[in-house]
């Protein structure tokens, strides 16, 4: 992760971590053909924005301090912000599960870095090319210019 933080454009990315493959599965780049996994920080004062996808996510906080949470809701509203969204905090060693389809967003108002590792049935939707991950930015200017984005549209 170390070497992720120096490459050029690494402070404008979504997310970063490390996300764990096999061999066996290079097409999907999963640990199975249904389960994928991405080793994921957060680092101190980020929010992540909303974002949501297909699969659902088994979150195992790996380690976290205070003010480390994730939001998730059914909508979001037009300027792209969680509507009536369920907190879940962070606790090292604590699981919580990010239904599929909900919007979410990872939040890091601490001090230290947050871990965590979602499990998700990420593969098979990957290999289908219907994961559908969607951001919230992208999905209000869509609205906004009256576009309808399918799932192809992301390859």
């Amino acid at each position: 992760v170390e070497e992720i933080k120096r490459e050029p454009g690494s402070g404008e990315k979504n997310r970063m971590g490390i996300l764990l493959g096999n061999k066996d599965t290079e097409q999907t780049k999963t640990i199975t053909h249904t389960l994928w996994a991405l080793l994921n920080t957060i680092p101190p004062k980020t929010v992540q924005l909303p974002h949501k996808h297909n699969s659902v996510a088994l979150d195992l906080c790996v380690s976290a301090g205070e003010g480390t949470y994730t939001l998730m809701s059914r909508q979001i509203d037009h300027n792209g912000r969680l509507v009536d969204p369920v907190r879940m905090d962070w606790t090292p060693g604590g699981m919580f599960v990010t239904p599929p389809g909900w919007w979410h967003s990872h939040v890091n108002e601490g001090g230290e870095p947050g871990w965590v590792l979602p499990l998700q049935d990420a593969g098979i939707y990957t290999y289908q090319r219907s994961l559908d991950i969607r951001f919230a930015p992208d999905s209000i200017r869509h609205y906004k210019e009256k576009i309808i984005a399918g799932v192809m549209d992301q390859f």
